[in-house]
């Protein structure tokens, strides 16, 4: 067992460590803008981008590096990394395809959410009786 692992990771890896300070002060920044300006709208785009990164960045960071993502205290050997973890090759080709799928989900979202604010809802159409959703 190595005390302070994942810091000496972020240490090591500095480029993993910017990326997980980017989103973390994304995150932050779109949750303090929107609840401190009154008609600022974009705090979602920061604040979803910010912990996507932030996000990546925790995985890597427990991936890479030789660090066990799931240490035993019993026997060290049997900690769990991902070198070992991976059983067969077509686990790791299977995992490769499902972080590819990722970013074709994100992208999605990203459509779904601009079709959704391109045309706002006005008092007018509220104020109706028929809906059409």
């Amino acid at each position: 067992m190595q005390p302070y692992k994942y810091f000496i990771n972020l240490v090591e890896m500095p480029v993993i460590a910017a990326i997980l300070l980017i989103g973390v002060i994304g995150v932050l920044f779109g949750i303090f803008n929107t609840l401190r300006v009154v008609h600022w709208r974009k705090g979602i785009w920061f604040s979803g981008i910010g912990t996507v990164l932030t996000i990546l960045a925790l995985l890597l960071c427990a991936g890479w590096n030789n660090t066990a993502y799931y240490p035993s205290i019993a026997d060290l050997q049997s900690s769990l990394t991902i070198k070992n973890s991976s059983s067969s090759f077509f686990t790791l080709k299977v995992m490769s395809y499902v972080s590819i799928l990722v970013s074709f989900v994100i992208a999605y979202i990203f459509y779904a959410w601009r079709a959704l604010d391109l045309r706002k809802i006005n008092e007018e159409e509220m104020e109706e009786k028929d809906h059409f959703y």
